[in-house]
This record gives structure tokens, sequence and C-alpha cells, in this order.
């Protein structure tokens, strides 16, 4: 029998993904303990299903704040740069802008790049093959992970443990229910993508040259909400996929075979270099963010855009600044959920503002489907600025949109239901900023949230 080996630490953090690595890097920096596990590899973590689109301003602001180091082109982590971010309708009038530019990066070679990075730091200690098996729990504080490795049981006693599993949740799902109250210990089926990505190459140049396309393609029409992506890796490299709500009305339906339908439609010679599904939340951050010696970062903490599904800028900055909350708690002597607080109302006054928009455009579409939402787009009502300016900033009003939906007199169902789209996005706003200083006032922000999350169309 193989002896329980035991190790003793600042910071653990689960999950080597964007979250998790750029939280040790930053801890790392600091000079702070840490020990960062991964259920992979190691030559293979950092690899996920995603568009692998970055905004190379984001790379610039974290390297600007904690010198977090940038995709190297020279070294085919920064794939492409991309000139047309567009959302794309059946209809050739339904195109709306979705930003600038944006670039896209190799997910795996990147995310090596920021694990040996982190790495290099003397307090930073990485272990991979490791599957976390239980949450140590003691006097209402987490107090680290038993993981499962090749060699046997590790135990890792921490004072802060960093859930950094991605969609799964898998530190939250093992905390105990009386450690949940503030936030779900499982995310709810239908506030969840599941999504599949395929990293194809063409035989010839392909039509998405320096290009990130969300497109509703026919095959999607009966798995609404939801999106196919087209994004550019170069003249013959693609990283395209799916993803769709996991609603009940969509069980049984298999993704594989709807992007196989439209893969074989656009590109019918393409060879496939690699392919993966996975689930993304598409909802609200989690109520809070953090316990008793616990924080979660990234999707673990619900931290991805449900207009977009992008996930990968928001892991990025949910784990630098998780990494200096932390780091401020530890310098107290104080991890508890007061003194970590601060990073929750972070999160929330952040992307609770910026994922208010998504919430109510899924549901807009949930109710009057994606060809009235088509509609709008074509009769000019909404407009591309309309959802870029979201994007650039949340907290825009949208009084240019709201003046144009009274040209649905004539129709005035909808009419109705682009402002409550609209009064929906800025209720959530409002309530995000409103998030409380501290967890003594959180109940009753809690019970106001769930009203809102609540309401129809």
């Amino acid at each position: 029998m193989t002896e329980l080996k035991e190790y003793v630490t600042d910071v653990v953090i689960c999950g080597g993904g964007p979250g998790g690595v750029s939280c040790a890097f930053t801890l790392g920096k600091k000079g702070i303990p840490v020990i960062l596990v991964d259920k992979k590899k190691k030559e293979k973590i950092g690899d996920k299903v995603c568009g692998d689109a970055l905004n190379p301003i984001l790379s610039d602001r974290f390297h600007s704040l904690i010198g977090l180091p940038k995709p190297d082109p020279e070294k085919k982590e920064l794939m492409e740069f991309a000139d047309v971010i567009e959302l794309r309708g059946q209809h050739p009038k339904a195109v709306i802008k979705l930003g600038d530019g944006s670039a896209t990066v190799d997910r795996l070679r990147y995310g090596q790049h920021l694990l040996n990075a982190a790495e290099e730091f003397d307090s930073v200690k990485i272990i991979p093959e490791a599957r976390v098996q239980k949450v140590i729990v003691n006097d209402g504080f987490v107090q680290g992970v038993e993981c499962l490795t090749p060699e046997g049981t590790i135990r890792i006693t921490a004072k802060i443990t960093v859930d950094a599993t991605g969609s799964s949740g898998i530190v939250r799902r093992r905390l105990p229910k009386e450690m949940c109250q503030k936030f779900p210990q499982t995310i709810p089926r239908e506030q969840m993508l599941v999504a599949y990505r395929e990293i194809i190459r063409t035989k010839t140049p392909h039509q998405f040259q320096r290009g990130l396309y969300l497109t509703y393609e026919p095959e999607l029409e009966e798995v609404m909400p939801g999106y196919y992506w087209f994004f550019s890796r170069g003249e013959n490299e693609l990283n395209i996929g799916l993803g769709y709500l996991m609603e009940e009305r969509n069980r049984g339906k298999n993704i594989r075979e709807i992007n196989e339908s439209v893969r074989k439609r656009y590109f019918p010679d393409a060879e496939i270099l690699a392919s993966q599904g996975d689930q993304i939340p598409a909802r609200l951050p989690l109520p809070s963010l953090v316990h008793n010696g616990f924080v979660a970062v990234g999707d673990a903490g619900a931290l991805a855009n449900p207009l977009n599904g992008e996930g990968h800028g928001p892991a990025l900055n949910s784990g630098i600044h998780a990494g200096l909350f932390i780091a401020d708690a530890l310098s107290k002597g104080d991890w508890s959920e007061k003194s970590l607080w601060k990073y929750s109302k972070w999160a929330w006054n952040h992307y609770g503002v910026e994922f208010a928009m998504g919430i109510a455009l899924i549901k807009f579409m949930e109710k009057y489907g994606y060809q009235n939402f088509e509609w709008l787009v074509i009769q000019d009502i909404i407009k591309e600025d309309d959802i870029l300016l979201q994007l650039r900033d949340p907290e825009a009003k949208h009084k240019g949109l709201l003046k144009r939906a009274f040209k649905l007199m004539k129709r005035p169902k909808l009419l109705f239901g682009v402002r409550k789209m609209l009064n929906h996005a800025d209720e959530i706003k409002k309530h995000a900023k409103a998030y409380p200083d501290n967890p003594d006032d959180f109940g009753q922000w809690y019970e106001k949230l769930k009203k809102i999350e609540q309401k129809k169309f």
C-alpha cells in the first residue's frame, strides 16, 4: 500500500487552465508558496475546448498589471490577428459587428508558456496527473485537498484553496452543503452550454481569413439559443465548433453530428487535427465566489460571457485579481470569507455588469425565437453598434435602440419584448453594481438577485 504523501503550502490551486495558471503566476511573483495540481499530464495542461480567441488589448493589460507573458507569435502561440469579428445570421443583411480586432492563440502552446513561467518562481510547485478526490474542511474553513495520483494519494494542506477546475467546479461540488449557502454546489443544467470544437486544416485557403465569426447555421435551428463559430488560425487552419444551451428540449441531440453536418457543408475535404467537447457556463457569475479559505476563478466561478461564450480573457483576468486579493488577505493573516470578499465584489462589479446584456438577449430569443431577433437586425432596429457598444462599455445606455424600437408599434408584442430585454439588462447591471461590501449584507441582495434571475419574458 502506497504511503500518503503530505504537503503544506499557503495556496493550493486546483486546475491549470488560464484561471489557475494566472493565479499561480500572480502569487509566485509575490513570493507566496503555491502548489498547482491538474488532472492532466504536464505536457497537456492548458489544452481546453475553446474558440482560442484572446484580444491583444487584454494581453497587454495583463502584462502591464502583473507581468503575465503575452502569446508569442514566434513560437506560434499567437496564431493570427483578426481584423473582422462578426455575428452573422442566415439572411445576408443580418450581420452585427462584435469588435474592432482580436487574435487567435494556440491554447495548449500558450497555456504551457504560462505554466512554465509560473513554475520559474521558486515558491510555485506544479503537480500533474493529480485528481481532486476530497476537500479538507475544518472549523468552517477549507484547508486543502486530497488528490489521487499515479503514485498514490497526496494530501495538500493550505490556507486558501482555489477552484480553477472549469465548469465542473470539482472543488465546489465537494464542499459540504452547509458551506454552499451563497453559491450553488452545482450549476443547473439549463444554465450551461454544451460545446464541441474541432481544429481543421483545409486543402485550399479558407474564406474566413483573419476573422472571428459567430453564425446561426440551419443545423442549429432545433437547438437555439446557440451559435456556431469559425475562427481563423491562418491561411489553411481553423478552429470551428458550436455551443447551445443544455435545456430539456435539447436532451438527446447529437452535437458531433450537428458539427459534422456544418463542417462537411463548408469544408468537405478538411483534415481534422483535433476534436473535443466540454461544457461552458452561460449565466451570471456565482452569487459569491468566496468562502472561508476558498476562492473560485474562471469557469468554476461562472465567469464566461453568455453572449459569445468568451471565457479565456475572463479566466486570466479573474485568476490575476484573485491572486492579488489572496496576497492581500495572506499579508493580513486573515483568509476568512470576509477578508476575501473584495474579490467577489470585484467580479460582480465587472462581470455581473458585462454579462447583463447577454443574459437578457438569451431570454429574449428563448421567448421570441431567433427569427424575430434576426428580423430586428434586418430592419435596422437592432444595429451592430448596439451590441458592440455593450461589449466595449457594458454600462452604456440603450437610448438609440429604444427609440428605434418604437417602429414596432404595429407589432406590440415584439416591442414589449425589446423593451423588456433592455430593462432586464439594466436591472441586472444596477444590481451588480450594488453588490454588498461585506457578507453580512449579502442575504437581502441575494434574495433580490434570485427574483431578477427568475423573471420570464
